[in-house]
């Protein structure tokens, strides 16, 4: 019996390999990382044959690297590749520094990530980033426009790691992509953790309930970037004009849910 053949994945801005171990355990084949810092590349091979058997480490800048030369070291066709993902630097980004800005080097390199992203044509992209890019709304937006022209269908997310079973609280901006040829929209996890507050919340209906049927699975086009707010309550990022809508709406559905649920149970009895 011939086993399922595993997606492909690279890792760019790869740095010990936390993204390429995530996307390891949801079924990918982690074929390349690339990554410039030494320190972090050491911590690459000291792990490769436990955690990453396939991984070839590159340990170059990205800036020089074309997608055409990363494709030829790890044997690949342009198109081919399943999954690039990768994680920026955020200190142009973050708003724990003050000296966070777009002219900062670091923050230019969301645009190698857009150059790899065109160049080797993978079949869906993801990349992360740090709250602070919503700061900067235009730029944002721009980077999702670029993706776009790439042959891609764009969406991004705020997500918080506590919300999957992570005991920390980190907030993260993903930005995902799916070729245009595939012809189906990117798909982000719904919560799965929830704290005691929003699984008890006021009345019988919990604010968990609600976040989970409120959750935007395919994420939010560029259009409603401007819009987009965190919802502390219910912990996930909604669209703010839409929020009454969306909340009204999942309380009645949870309503009559819950009827429909107690009439079967009648009928059993």
């Amino acid at each position: 019996m011939k086993t399922k053949k595993k997606p492909t994945c690279i890792d760019l801005f790869a740095g010990a390999g936390g993204f390429s171990l995530g996307f390891q355990k949801a079924g990918f084949e982690i074929i390349a990382a690339v990554e410039i810092d030494k320190h972090a590349c050491a911590t690459l091979r000291a792990n490769k044959s436990r955690s990453f058997p396939k991984m070839q480490i590159i340990q170059e800048n990205i800036t020089k690297l074309s997608g055409k030369d990363l494709m030829k070291k790890v044997g690949i066709k342009k198109g081919e590749l399943g999954m690039l993902i990768g994680g920026p630097p955020c200190q142009g980004f973050t708003l724990i520094s003050r000296k966070r800005s777009l002219n900062d080097p670091r923050s230019k390199l969301m645009h190698e990530f857009i150059r790899m992203v065109n160049e080797i044509q993978p079949q869906m992209f993801m990349v992360e980033n740090v709250p602070g890019m919503f700061a900067y709304k235009d730029f944002f937006i721009l980077l999702m426009k670029l993706l776009e022209k790439c042959g891609y269908i764009v969406r991004c997310l705020m997500m918080d790691a506590v919300s999957y079973g992570v005991p920390q609280y980190r907030r993260r901006i993903f930005i995902q992509g799916v070729r245009k040829d595939l012809d189906f929209l990117p798909i982000f996890p719904p919560p799965e953790n929830f704290d005691p507050e929003q699984l008890k919340g006021e009345g019988w209906i919990p604010p968990a309930a609600i976040a989970v049927k409120c959750f935007a699975m395919n994420g939010f086009p560029k259009e409603e970037v401007k819009n987009l707010w965190w919802n502390k309550k219910l912990s996930i990022q909604i669209n703010k004009k839409k929020a009454a809508e969306q909340i009204n709406q999942a309380i009645n559905l949870i309503i009559a849910e819950g009827i429909k649920n107690c009439l079967e149970e009648r009928k059993g009895r």
